[in-house]
């Protein structure tokens, strides 16, 4: 899959942070992801179903840190 959107990059990132046990850095990136996503419509709405992916994410941070910081 290619990471043409920003959203796609910090979930990468994410991944990364995760792997690497950085906690900080991973939170920081998953309250990212929520305001890129959060900032998507207007007149070029982004039609890709997100639900998977994001859930992915936060599932991934709860896994590696036991714990989902609210952001």
């Amino acid at each position: 899959m290619l990471n043409r959107r920003l959203s796609d990059k910090i979930i990468a990132a994410h991944k990364i942070a995760c792997e690497e046990d950085k906690h900080e850095i991973a939170s920081l990136l998953l309250e990212a992801l929520e305001h890129d996503l959060s900032s998507i419509g207007g007149e070029h709405a982004d039609h890709r179903d997100w639900s998977d992916r994001l859930e992915a994410a936060f599932e991934l941070h709860e896994k590696t840190f036991l714990t989902i910081q609210k952001v």
